[in-house]
C-alpha cells in the first residue's frame, strides 16, 4: 500500500515558550477559531480586527456589511482576518456572521469593552465590542502582530483638565503591536495625543508620505509631521520585524492616509465637529460615551459623507495590513528556517563522523558521437572531465558539506595528481590523508556512452593499500569522538580488521558503503565478533547479493527465482540477512531504495545529536519498505548519486531526524547531485533555509510502499 507522507515543518519545530503560554490562554478565556489557530501556529499573515465599529461606530447595516468586507479584503490580499469580540463571557477570535449581527444589533444591551472592563465582562458573561485597547492586548496575547482600525483614541479636547486620555495610548505604549490606522480620529486633540505617545515610547509613522504630515482620519493631512515615513509593505514589515527582535514592550501606529477620493473638506468637517461638541455638552455626553457620540453627530452633520469617508478609510487600511501580515510573515518564516539550521549546525559541530576510505581522481569521457562502441582498437571523440573521485571521499565531502564536520582517512601519492586532488578535497578534511611516496595517486578512467551509461571503468588502485593498519592506529583519537564510522570497501581486510577493532573498544557503530560487487564481502569474512559493529550497510542489488552470500555461507543467487519482481527480490535478500544488521538500505537507482529498520515503524530517530550517541534498537522485528525516487529533470551526471544519497541519509541520521526525514535528504542530496558535473556538487544549497525548505518539499511528497 502507498502512501503519501504530510507533515508540516513549523508545527514539528513549535517549541516556543509563547506557544506554551498561549495554549492555557485558550482553554480558560478564548474560543479561537480552528482556522486562525492553524494561522498562529504555521506563522501565517494575519490581521487583528476590532469589534466596537460593529457594536458602537456605525448603525445598522453599514457595520455588518463594512466588517464582512473589510473581512474579505484581508483575506483577498492573502491573510487572516481575526475580528476580535466578547461574547457571553468568552474572548472569541474570529466570528461568525451570526456573531456579527448579534453585535450589530445588540443596541445598548452590549457593553463597550475597553482593557479596564475585559474581567468584569468575562466574569459576568456579558457579551461586548472590544475597543483598539482591548483588542490589541486580546491579539498580543496569541501572538498576532498586526492589528488595522478607522482609527485610534487620543487625548479629547481639554484633556490637560479633565484628564480624559483614551486608554488606546497607555495600552499602545505597552503592548508590541503594529497598529495601522488612519491616524488618531479627528474630533480629538491630535497635537496632544501625539505628544503623549512619544512620551510612552510608541513608535508613530506615516505611509506613502515622503513628507511625513501625520493623517487625521477624514482628511489626509492633521497639520503636523511625525519622525518616519514608511514606502511599502516591505518597509514596515522589517520596522515591525526589528521591534519584535529588540522585544521593546511598545507598539506601532502607522498612520495611512484616507484615499483621496474620500477625503473630507477641512472647513466643513472642522464646522461639523465644533457643531458635534456643542451638542454633547448640552446634553452632558460624557466618558466613554463621548467618541460614539460625535462620531454619529458628525454623521448626521454631514448628509452621510463622514460615514463613507469612515467605511473607506477602514477598507483601505485593513488591505495595508493584509500586505504589510503578508511580508512580516514571509520575514518570520525564514527567521525560523534560519534559525533552525542554525540551532542543528551548532549542535552538529560535535558530531565529527569519521569516514575511511579511498580517494582518487576520475576521469570521465562522453561519448559525443553515435558510433557503435567496441573494443576493437578505434578511436572514439569524448569530451574529457577530471573530478574528485573515490567513494570514501565522496562521503567525505558531501557529509562535510552537508553536515559541517568530518573527518577523513584516505591516501594520495606525493605526485601532480596528488596535488591535483587535494585541491579537490576541502581544505578541513586533509588533516588525516596519508601522502604517500610509495604510490601513485588512485586514477579512475570512465568511459560513459552518449545517453551517460556507464560501459567500463578502468582504476590503479593500489594506493589504498598503504592505509594499513598502523596508519588506522595513529588516529585512534578520531574513532574516540566519532559518532559513526563510515568505511568503504576499497580498504585492505587488515584495514577493515584494525577499523572494526577499535569501533567494537569504543562502542561506535559503523556504515559500511561496499563500493562494488566484488569488495562487498570483505568485512564479514573476519569473525562475527568483529562483523557485529557494522550495523548499516548501503549495497546495491549486485553487492547485496555478494553479502547474502557470505553471511549465509550458501550460493544465494542458486536459490532464488531472480525472474520474480525485482522489489520481491530484493526483499527476499534482505529478509535472509537482515538479523545482522539494524538498518540495510539498498539503492535501487532511478527506482528508488529499499529500507530494511530494525523497528517497528520509520518514524524514530537513531541518533541523539545532543549526547553524541547511537540509539541501538531494543527490538528484533525488522520493518521493510521501498521508497520510490523522486522524478529528476535536466540530469547532469550519474556517476555520484549513490554517494550523495548515502551522505545525506547519514546526515539526517546525525542530525537526531527520523529515519523516514533521513531518506528524504538522502533523496534531496542525490537530486543535486544528479543536476552536477562531478561527483559531490559544488555546494548542495545556497543558504540553510533553502535546504529546510527543499527537505520539507521532498519529505512531503515521499512515496513508499511497506513490504
Amino acid at each position: 500500500m502507498t502512501f503519501r507522507i504530510v507533515t508540516n515543518l513549523f508545527i514539528q519545530y513549535s517549541k516556543s515558550s509563547l506557544a506554551q503560554i498561549n495554549s492555557r490562554y485558550y482553554s480558560t478565556l478564548f474560543d479561537v477559531d480552528p482556522k486562525i489557530q492553524n494561522a498562529i501556529n504555521k506563522r501565517k499573515p494575519i490581521v487583528a480586527l476590532e469589534s466596537t465599529i460593529i457594536s458602537h461606530g456605525m448603525p445598522f447595516p453599514h457595520n455588518v456589511d463594512t466588517a464582512l468586507a473589510v473581512e474579505n479584503l484581508v483575506s483577498s490580499t492573502g491573510a487572516v482576518p481575526a475580528t476580535i469580540a466578547i461574547v457571553d463571557g468568552r474572548i472569541k477570535v474570529g466570528l461568525s456572521e451570526n456573531d456579527l449581527i448579534k453585535l450589530a444589533k445588540a443596541g445598548d444591551t452590549i457593553v463597550k469593552c475597553s482593557r479596564r472592563d475585559m474581567a468584569y465582562a468575562v466574569a459576568k458573561k456579558q457579551t461586548g465590542g472590544t475597543t483598539v485597547a482591548a483588542t490589541i492586548r486580546a491579539a498580543c496575547m496569541l501572538g498576532i502582530k498586526i492589528f488595522a482600525t478607522g482609527g485610534i483614541g487620543g487625548v479629547h479636547r481639554n484633556g490637560h483638565i479633565t484628564m480624559d486620555v483614551s486608554a488606546d495610548l497607555v495600552e499602545l505604549g505597552r503592548t508590541p503591536i503594529a497598529v495601522i490606522s488612519s491616524g488618531v480620529k479627528s474630533i480629538l486633540d491630535i497635537p496632544r495625543t501625539l505628544e503623549y505617545l512619544e512620551t510612552q515610547g510608541v513608535c508613530v509613522t506615516t505611509y506613502g508620505n515622503a513628507e511625513q504630515h501625520f493623517p487625521d482620519f477624514y482628511t489626509q493631512d492633521s497639520g503636523i509631521k511625525v519622525p518616519y515615513n514608511l514606502s511599502d509593505p516591505q518597509e514596515a514589515a522589517f520596522l515591525i520585524n526589528a521591534l519584535n527582535k529588540l522585544q521593546i514592550n511598545s507598539g506601532i501606529l502607522i498612520g495611512v492616509p484616507i484615499p483621496k477620493e474620500y477625503a473630507a473638506d477641512k472647513d466643513q468637517l472642522t464646522a461639523a465637529i465644533e457643531q458635534a461638541y456643542a451638542e454633547a455638552e448640552l446634553k452632558g455626553v460624557t466618558g466613554k460615551d463621548v467618541t460614539p457620540f460625535i462620531l454619529a453627530a458628525v454623521a448626521r452633520i454631514t448628509a452621510g459623507n463622514s460615514l463613507q469617508a469612515n467605511v473607506a478609510l477602514i477598507k483601505n487600511n485593513a488591505v495595508v495590513a493584509a500586505q504589510i501580515a503578508c511580508e512580516l510573515s514571509q520575514i518570520e518564516q525564514r527567521r525560523l528556517l534560519e534559525s533552525m539550521a542554525k540551532e542543528d549546525s551548532t549542535r552538529n559541530s560535535l558530531l565529527k563522523p569519521l569516514v575511511i576510505g579511498g580517494s582518487m581522481l576520475d576521469l570521465s569521457q562522453n561519448l559525443i558521437e553515435d558510433k557503435p562502441l567496441a573494443l576493437d582498437g578505434a578511436t572514439y571523440h569524448t569530451r574529457v572531465t577530471l573530478t574528485g573521485g573515490g567513494v570514501g571521499r565522496n562521503l567525505a565531502e558531501a557529509i562535510y558539506k552537508l553536515h559541517g564536520q568530518a573527518n577523513l582517512i584516505s591516501a594520495v601519492g606525493n605526485d601532480h595528481m596528488g596535488e591535483s586532488l587535494l585541491q579537490l578535497i576541502p581544505e578541513q578534511l586533509h588533516k588525516c590523508i596519508l601522502i604517500s611516496q610509495e604510490e601513485s595517486t588512485a586514477i579512475c578512467a570512465i568511459l560513459f556512452d552518449k545517453v551517460g551509461d556507464c560501459k567500463i571503468c578502468m582504476a590503479n588502485m593500489q594506493i589504498h593499500e598503504q592505509i594499513t593498519p598502523l596508519i588506522i592506529a595513529k588516529h585512534e583519537n578520531e574513532f574516540k569522538t566519532a559518532p559513526l564510522v563510515i568505511m568503504d570497501g576499497n580498504l585492505s581486510k587488515e584495514a577493515m580488521k584494525s577499523i572494526l577493532q577499535l569501533t567494537l573498544k569504543y562502542s561506535k557503530p559503523v556504515f559500511f558503503e561496499p563500493t562494488d560487487k566484488w569488495k562487498a564481502a570483505k568485512p564479514f569474512q573476519l569473525g562475527f565478533d568483529l562483523a557485529k559493529q557494522v550495523r548499516f550497510i548501503s549495497p546495491n542489488i549486485l553487492e547485496l547479493e555478494t553479502i547474502a552470500e557470505a553471511l549465509c555461507l550458501k550460493n544465494i543467487t542458486g536459490h532464488i527465482d531472480k525472474n520474480i519482481n525485482l522489489l520481491s527480490y530484493c526483499k527476499t535478500l534482505v529478509e535472509s540477512i537482515n538479523s545482522h544488521f539494524d538498518c540495510i538500505a539498498v539503492t535501487l537507482g532511478g527506482r528508488g531504495v529499499l529500507v530494511s529498520l530494525r523497528a517497528d515503524n520509520f518514524d524514530i530517530p537513531l541518533f541523539n545529536p545532543e549526547s553524541c550517541t547511537y540509539l541501538v534498537p531494543k527490538t528484533d522485528k525488522h520493518s521493510i519498505r521501498f521508497y520510490e525516487a523522486p522524478l529528476v529533470k535536466d540530469i547532469v551526471n550519474v556517476s555520484g548519486a549513490g554517494d550523495s544519497w548515502s551522505s545525506g541519509f547519514i546526515t539526517g541520521l546525525l542530525r537526531g531526524f527520523t529515519v523516514q526525514r533521513s531518506v528524504a535528504l538522502g533523496f534531496l542530496a542525490a537530486t543535486k547531485a544528479l543536476q552536477y558535473d562531478s561527483a559531490v556538487p559544488h555546494k548542495y544549497f545556497e543558504c540553510p533555509a533553502e535546504e529546510q525548505k527543499l527537505l520539507q518539499r521532498t519529505f512531503d511528497t515521499l512515496h513508499f510502499q511497506d513490504m
